[in-house]
């Protein structure tokens, strides 16, 4: 079971940065500056990883993603092992603060649950990487349009993700077990 774990852990790593470098590659004309893009296709994954796979295993995911991709780079490795750990830890204080303001867990057949994380995670994602860039790398600071870029692309990247999700859960439903709600009954 262990071994599965860790399996399945590598691979959504694996899967993150490749879609992390598919994005660069298809959304160039998009990108406002190195690691902004007002379309962020990751933004999803880093919300799915946390939702599906659990806090501490989606952190992993992202965190070892983000090296992945990181590597790749021409960049001080500070630079991108920090931005991984920015990248991993925003989903879950997303996450962490919906559930204690909805007092349940978040319920993936809600759309509008979704949505709130997403727009909740935007707004964690932006905070977190450009306090971490204001400190510790101001060269990534450009223009201060690179916030509201950060913010609405990762939204943007989250809310064509949610979609897909979504259209999936109502066509196929979800498993039994961990992810379906409590029965209202």
């Amino acid at each position: 079971m262990i071994f599965l774990e860790f399996v399945l852990i590598l691979a959504a790593s694996a899967i993150y940065a490749l879609v992390h470098l598919a994005n660069g590659w298809l959304f160039q004309s998009f990108e406002v500056s190195p690691h902004v893009n007002w379309i962020y296709l990751p933004a999803f994954l880093q919300v799915f990883y946390v939702l599906v796979l659990g806090r501490l295993n989606g952190f992993i995911a992202i965190f070892l993603g983000g090296l992945m991709v990181g590597n790749a780079l021409d960049e001080p490795h500070f630079i991108w092992v920090t931005n991984s750990v920015c990248a991993a830890l925003a989903p879950i204080l997303a996450y962490t603060l919906m559930t204690r303001w909805l007092r349940r867990p978040i319920d993936l057949t809600s759309l509008r649950d979704l949505l709130q994380l997403t727009f909740v995670y935007g707004l964690f994602i932006t905070l977190l990487h450009h306090l971490f860039w204001t400190f510790f790398d101001p060269l990534q600071w450009h223009e201060p349009v690179q916030i509201v870029a950060m913010a609405v692309g990762d939204w943007v990247g989250c809310l064509i993700g949610v979609g897909i999700m979504k259209a999936a859960v109502d066509r196929i439903g979800l498993p039994e077990g961990k992810f379906n709600p409590p029965s209202k009954d």
